[in-house]
């Protein structure tokens, strides 16, 4: 086995160890055991940073990857199925380092957050043995090799984020909150579960590069249209763990949990893995598949935008947010822009990580407030607080200098690019809906610096009903101070995350060139891997091969009609060369396919283009948000009476749960009356009447039982009785009767005799 595979298998059962410590003996512990849950978050970190280092620094090579299976179940031959084995294992290539080393960074970010925001709580070490199981469950999504283990992972961070959701259990809205989210994402799974099942039908393997493989030899035997509802289904698991359109409901809800779980669920776990699965399954994907990704993604990204705009609760502006991040990075994987979608994926887990627990020190500081309303002024007493989260806002609006202006621009110039080569038209939306999403970024993140930071304090403005605590009110330290009375910064453990995350905020960190990520060692290392569907002609694969003892893949050329049987294809890229020209947007990557070629030339000609365009959109927001919030040359209040329509209809979230109240909830309930008016009707009716026919016909038969046969018998009974008691009377055993007897029988003969004669 290779070392680094040892060493990831060490990664993974580190967070799985801290949580069963915790879960059993947190309460032995000092500190209810915290420093068990930061100690062992900072050995998976460093361990995950090494395999970092040996991956993307020493080797550099775009074409890593070591993998490492075992036999879990083998039932033999079984009848009517054939051979039914199941393997487990892990693959390391380069995006799995740079998942490994954010997702533990960032967990052990939080939990050493958490020591100071949580600090009190009564279920103090409860929380830190369920951000261990989290962590443990979306690092088994970044190893998994095949679709059975990660489907396990991936109900496991169904799981974790339920626990931690409804982690103030007592609150009823945190429990609405937790079943909420549950729900949602079993509609999503249920798909992806179907999707699987499409696949295992045809390749008997789970595995990814057996069925990449058998896909490129052209083994499916169905159609092109049931590989695309296998990809579509697939998709629904992101629909439900990245909060996609329509299944994102839940996670502006899932705010009710502690804000330190916020900014792991937003950030680093459960909604990175939906992108990551689709990254992982990207090129078994069909255009029509493709096609629908990119719209779902493009309306997420807009709606989600639409509606964080008048958010008043600054957790729930940043939900919002997260969930037209997620659109955008979808879209991105839509459109063929591979490489900038999980560039997004990565750099939006740091910014929006620092924004959220940048939040939560605001709330902590505002003793539970999150209404933006009633804030402001808060630059001057929380300076670490302000300057962090300020970094991070720019981040996420997308102004150059930050990592999150060169991701998005990627994106959007694949968007352009794809719109291009697909023939314009109604593709052009996919675009201008990522364009016009950018300018409502800017301003709503705009909007919330101005409410938050700038101006006078409002606290003094706030209505009397609305005194009472948010979300996280259920912590032991609660402040005995009302109002902003001693708002001031937060303590070093939940400063000094926020400083860490602001920084990896920054280009410098991922380019060094500002205004193009193409150039830094994130798209070089994560390139666009060439899909195994549709129709080309053949092409010169690259092949990887595993030794017996789980030794690095070694990589060789061949061509792709010349394969044997079963040859195992890597689903990483094929058909590259790395000569290409200087500067090229997809780092010199080319590809056998013309169409991903076409997409991939239109979103470098589009780069510069789109650099400039959303530039412009993210100037209008900030400005916009300027001119109504810090200069006041717009009244938002009067804004929001004369287009009320409009104001409600994004201030309610565009009725979305009102409209699945009345149609799936008020349906649901409708059918489960229906289905029970049948049961008691006509099955239970159907039942009864059979139970009444069935007594009815039971009492006649007892009846006639009862009168008749027993009648009978006891008719026959008496009769032998009563007879046999007569002629008892004329047993008398005297031999002077019978003689009596006897004659007066011939004399009774003699007179019937006589009498017919005469007659």
């Amino acid at each position: 086995m290779h070392s680094l595979i040892q060493l990831s298998i060490v990664v993974l059962l580190l967070p799985l160890l801290s949580f069963v410590i915790l879960i059993f003996f947190n309460r032995r512990l000092p500190g209810r055991g915290d420093f068990i849950g930061v100690g062992i978050l900072g050995a998976a970190f460093a361990l995950s940073a090494y395999i970092f280092w040996s991956v993307i620094v020493q080797a550099y090579d775009p074409l890593f990857k070591i993998a490492w299976s075992f036999t879990w179940i083998d039932l033999g031959m079984v009848p009517g199925v054939g051979p039914l084995k199941i393997n487990m294992g892990i693959v390391i290539d380069n995006l799995t380092a740079i998942m490994l080393t954010m997702v533990t960074l960032i967990s052990l970010l939080v939990h050493i957050y958490s020591t100071g925001y949580m600090a009190g709580d009564k279920h103090y070490g409860r929380y830190f043995a369920y951000l261990g199981i989290f962590t443990f469950s979306m690092l088994g999504i970044v190893l998994s090799d095949n679709l059975f283990s990660i489907y396990m992972f991936w109900e496991l961070v169904g799981l974790s984020s339920y626990l931690l959701i409804g982690f103030f259990f007592e609150k009823d809205s945190a429990a609405d909150a937790q079943k909420k989210a549950f729900l949602a994402n079993r509609v999503g799974d249920i798909g992806m579960w179907l999707g699987i099942l499409i696949l295992y039908s045809q390749f008997h393997t789970f595995n990814y590069d057996d069925i990449f493989g058998a896909l490129a030899a052209g083994k499916f035997t169905l159609s092109q249209g049931w590989l695309t509802a296998a990809g579509i289904l697939l998709f629904m698991g992101c629909v439900g763990k990245s909060a996609q359109f329509p299944l994102h409901v839940w996670l502006p809800d899932a705010m009710e949990g502690p804000t330190p779980v916020s900014a792991l669920i937003h950030a680093a776990t459960m909604v990175a893995a939906g992108v990551y699965f689709v990254a992982r399954i990207f090129v078994l994907l069909t255009p029509d598949a493709l096609h629908v990704i990119s719209f779902i993604g493009a309306f997420t990204a807009f709606m989600a935008a639409t509606i964080a705009i008048t958010q008043n609760d600054i957790k729930r502006v940043l939900a919002y947010s997260t969930v037209s991040q997620l659109g955008y990075m979808v879209l991105g994987l839509g459109v063929g822009a591979y490489s900038a979608a999980l560039f997004h994926l990565v750099t939006h887990a740091f910014f929006k990580a620092c924004l959220f627990l940048g939040s939560g020190a605001i709330i902590h500081a505002m003793h539970h407030e999150q209404d933006m309303r009633w804030m402001g002024g808060l630059r001057k007493p929380m300076p670490w607080t302000f300057v962090t989260f300020t970094i991070a806002t720019l981040a996420l609006a997308g102004l150059p200098l930050t990592s999150g202006f060169m991701s998005k621009d990627a994106i959007l110039a694949g968007a352009i690019g794809f719109a291009e080569a697909e023939g314009g038209g109604i593709y052009y939306l996919i675009p201008v809906l990522g364009f016009f999403s950018a300018m409502l970024t800017a301003f709503y993140m705009g909007r919330q610096i101005w409410l938050v930071f700038f101006g006078d304090s409002r606290t003094h403005l706030k209505p009397a009903e609305h005194h009472a605590h948010g979300h996280d009110a259920h912590h032991g330290h609660d402040d005995e101070h009302g109002g902003d009375h001693g708002v001031h910064e937060v303590s070093w453990n939940m400063r000094a995350p926020l400083v860490v995350l602001a920084a990896l905020s920054v280009f410098a960190v991922y380019s060094p060139d500002p205004l193009d990520g193409a150039k830094g060692w994130f798209m070089s290392m994560v390139q666009t891997p060439e899909t195994v569907v549709g129709d080309k002609p053949p092409v010169e694969h690259t092949v990887l091969t595993e030794g017996n003892s789980g030794n690095l893949l070694l990589a060789e050329s061949v061509d792709h009609t010349e394969l044997p049987h079963g040859t195992d294809v890597s689903h990483m890229p094929v058909a590259a060369t790395h000569g290409a020209t200087e500067g090229d947007h997809h780092t010199g990557h080319t590809f056998a396919d013309p169409r991903q070629a076409a997409i991939a030339h239109g979103a470098h000609e589009a780069h510069n283009p789109a650099i400039i365009i959303s530039s412009i959109m993210v100037a209008l927001g900030i400005s916009m948000a300027g001119i109504v919030y810090v200069f006041k040359v717009i009244d938002p209040d009067s804004t929001a009476r004369n287009i009320r329509p409009l104001y409600l209809f994004s201030l309610n979230k565009w009725y979305w749960d009102e409209i699945y109240d009345a149609t799936v909830i008020k349906g649901s309930i409708l059918i489960s009356k229906i289905f029970a008016w049948f049961d008691s009707n006509i099955i239970d009716g159907l039942v009864n009447g059979i139970a009444v026919t069935v007594r009815k016909f039971a009492f006649a038969n007892g009846s006639f039982d009862k009168y008749v046969v027993d009648g009978l018998v006891n008719f026959t009974a008496f009769f032998v009785n009563t007879s046999g008691a007569l002629l008892r009377k004329f047993q008398t055993g005297k031999v002077q009767t019978y003689v009596v007897l006897l004659m007066i029988a011939v004399c009774g003969y003699f007179v019937y005799y006589f009498t017919q004669l005469v007659y």
